[in-house]
């Protein structure tokens, strides 16, 4: 099959990796990157780089022309609609695709926006944080069904095998990857919650062994659990602030939820829980440091340390600890 060619606008962690992955794939990938150094670094990969809109769009020879957008969702309408950025280079038949986290009532306004002027917007809900490159995406994508056939091989090339779906309409793709979202706040606060517990005690567990345990053939095996062994045998708990920080996604699926008429007890609880992270008196909370270093191992975020400095380290991979 004749690979697409395509466009990548925005090359941090996750927009990155994509454009690595799809040009190992053998696919023609054109990036995209207002500040200079991302570029420089993609250039390395042998991936042509770019911080001039005008060249990024000329340079996407592929019919339709595909451009996919990883953007932060606050500045996504002002890059699709606004007189200085993508909006004025779209042209009829052209598609777009959102690979961030925006809300989905966003993305569902978006492309009704798109969809008068004969542009084609999909929604793709992406998750594998910075392991993704090398193990594959989960792809969720929304949009207009008759197109889905012209994406389909990108996202295959991105995903893992078979995790990637077409979800359904426009929203579809962000609304499930909010939900996702939303339960990944849940089960991170519980095994914060049980590791918490498990240090309280008097037995001075080793908890690397604890996991170890907890990964294989218990009810409770996960990747997160495989992160936890990570972070035990890589990171200095104690050492490490309790602020977690929150990107929208579970605060949209608790509200949501109560638009749904859902009981969402648990995910609003961990919500609330990172709310009150704020408060320097519950940065020490044991539960909250394994919940941060739980988000840098999978996501690269930034962790804050007890000093109230922070960390920009990516999350240590289990065969790169040494």
């Amino acid at each position: 099959m004749k690979k697409t060619s395509l466009t990548i606008f925005g090359l941090g962690r996750m927009g990155a990796q994509i454009a690595r992955r799809l040009h190992k794939k053998g696919f023609k990938v054109v990036a995209w990157n207002r500040s200079p150094e991302p570029v420089k670094e993609i250039v390395k990969a042998g991936i042509f780089g770019t911080s001039d809109l005008n060249e990024a769009v000329e340079a996407t020879k592929n019919q339709p022309r595909i451009f996919w957008i990883m953007l932060p969702h606050a500045i996504v309408d002002d890059f699709l609609f606004g007189k200085d950025h993508l909006g004025p280079h779209l042209k009829k038949g052209d598609i777009v695709i959102d690979g961030g986290n925006s809300f989905f009532k966003d993305s569902q306004k978006r492309s009704a926006r798109m969809a008068k002027k004969g542009i084609h917007y999909f929604d793709c809900g992406t998750s594998g944080g910075v392991w993704g490159e090398k193990n594959g995406f989960a792809l969720m994508v929304g949009g207009p069904k008759e197109k889905w056939s012209i994406i389909e091989p990108i996202m295959a090339a991105l995903s893992a095998g078979d995790n990637f779906a077409y979800c359904g309409a426009s929203g579809a793709g962000h609304f499930v990857k909010m939900v996702h979202n939303g339960i990944e706040y849940g089960m991170m606060e519980a095994i914060g919650e049980g590791y918490a517990v498990l240090e309280a005690s008097k037995f001075k567990l080793n908890m690397a062994d604890v996991t170890r345990v907890y990964q294989q053939g218990s009810v409770v095996r996960s990747w997160l659990i495989d992160l936890c062994r990570n972070i035990f045998e890589n990171e200095d708990v104690g050492a490490t602030s309790g602020k977690i920080d929150a990107t929208g996604e579970g605060e949209w699926t608790v509200k949501t939820g109560h638009e749904f008429g859902v009981d969402v007890r648990v995910i609003e609880d961990s919500l609330n829980v990172r709310r009150e992270s704020a408060d320097p008196k519950n940065q020490k909370k044991y539960s909250n440091k394994i919940v941060a270093l739980l988000r840098k191992q999978f996501g690269g975020h930034a962790v804050h340390s007890e000093q109230g400095g922070r960390s920009k380290e990516e999350g240590v991979r289990g065969d790169e600890k040494k």
